[in-house]
């Protein structure tokens, strides 16, 4: 550490830093860490739930409906007469979703 003694003409300006509050800072930092990271290595026991596997959902009953060029009804590749019976197939589908 410099220090200037005496009275001289010139005022000269400090060109050090100081480092006692950067140490105290440090000082406490360290401290501080010291202390939290015996808290950070204790566990907590928990009693989680087991994970069963769920049933396999049913597979969807999948159905095609095509239209022909001559406006024809075709319900999963089977041509049908009239759009009647278009509703039957579809009532009679949703039936055997459920």
């Amino acid at each position: 550490m410099a220090m200037n003694v005496g009275s001289s003409g010139e005022d000269d300006l400090m060109m050090e830093i100081n480092t006692t509050p950067l140490i105290d800072v440090m000082l406490v930092m360290l401290i501080m860490l010291i202390i939290t990271i015996p808290i950070q290595t204790h566990a907590v026991k928990l009693d989680m739930p087991q994970n069963t596997p769920s049933t396999p959902l049913a597979k969807p009953v999948v159905v095609q409906i095509d239209i022909a060029p001559d406006n024809a009804v075709m319900w999963n590749g089977e041509r049908l007469p009239n759009r009647e019976a278009l509703e039957t197939c579809r009532s009679t589908s949703r039936r055997t979703t459920r």
